[in-house]
């Protein structure tokens, strides 16, 4: 009986998968036609249309709709902008960015600063200058902690820094016209900060005695920390203290190292 060559049996085996594959792909693609397209479950949702900046009242021109990608609507959003209209905002608004109560001031707010301060807070204004300010950095919202420089009195001939304040509220920045006797007007820049009254006590004598001067925190830094401060003579200590406090040191007495031997084992031992 004549049998056939294995290369033809080959040939065959690959012919009929590749048969095999084309059907099957035909009948996936049959099945895919037959089926309805799954369509995306999405909620409305009130987005801002164009930049809008804090305390100010919202108004339907600077509104808008649009899909939600999900079934349920994000916790505090809107779903029509007449909603909001009227609203002031407690903080910048991005186009296209979601609208929810978390940034809008309470109903009742008026345009303004006092928009943004938080309940039995205080708005603050004290002048900076560019590098004390954060070099023009700061924008509202930001989070800062405020250093006073004190150099007159009994810290005239040893100023002392000190961190005052930590972690105040931004409210807003701005400039104010300042005289002083023969001088020229000068413009001095400002910074608006949220304090509460005894804070506000605080920062207004600091400001009246000293020199203030502010760092910007990070985003979500929260944390507190406690300072001592430093004076000008201790900030890179006195001439000649490291090699004084060096030679008080009582000499260490000289060590010896001996070999000890264990069995077939040795190993340096230090005494």
């Amino acid at each position: 009986m004549y049998r056939l060559p294995g290369w033809v049996w080959l040939l065959l085996a690959v012919g009929f998968a590749a048969l095999a594959s084309y059907m099957a792909m035909g009948w996936l693609k049959q099945q895919a036609a037959t089926q309805p397209p799954v369509k995306t479950k999405s909620t409305i949702v009130v987005v801002a249309k164009t930049k809008v900046g804090p305390a100010s009242l919202l108004e339907a021109a600077q509104l808008q709709t649009d899909a939600w990608h999900q079934e349920k609507a994000p916790p505090g959003s809107f779903a029509n902008p007449e909603q909001v209209v009227g609203r002031v905002t407690a903080t910048s608004l991005m186009p296209g960015e979601l609208l929810t109560e978390d940034k809008l001031a309470p109903k009742g707010s008026l345009p303004g600063i006092t928009a943004l301060l938080s309940p039995s807070k205080r708005a603050m204004t004290v002048k900076v200058d560019e590098a004390s300010g954060v070099a023009g950095f700061l924008a509202p919202g930001d989070r800062v902690d405020v250093v006073v420089i004190v150099d007159k009195g009994e810290f005239d001939k040893n100023p002392i820094a000190r961190l005052l304040l930590q972690n105040l509220k931004v409210l807003g920045t701005g400039q104010k016209m300042e005289t002083r006797p023969g001088d020229k007007p000068q413009v001095v820049p400002t910074v608006t900060l949220e304090v509460t009254p005894q804070e506000g006590e605080r920062l207004g004598l600091a400001a009246q005695e000293g020199r203030i001067s502010l760092v910007l925190r990070a985003q979500g830094d929260q944390q507190l920390v406690d300072t001592l401060g430093v004076e000008a003579r201790g900030l890179f200590g006195r001439p000649g203290q490291a090699t004084s406090e060096a030679a008080a040191r009582p000499a260490s007495p000289p060590r010896r190292t001996v070999e000890v031997i264990r069995g077939i084992e040795r190993e340096p031992a230090t005494f």
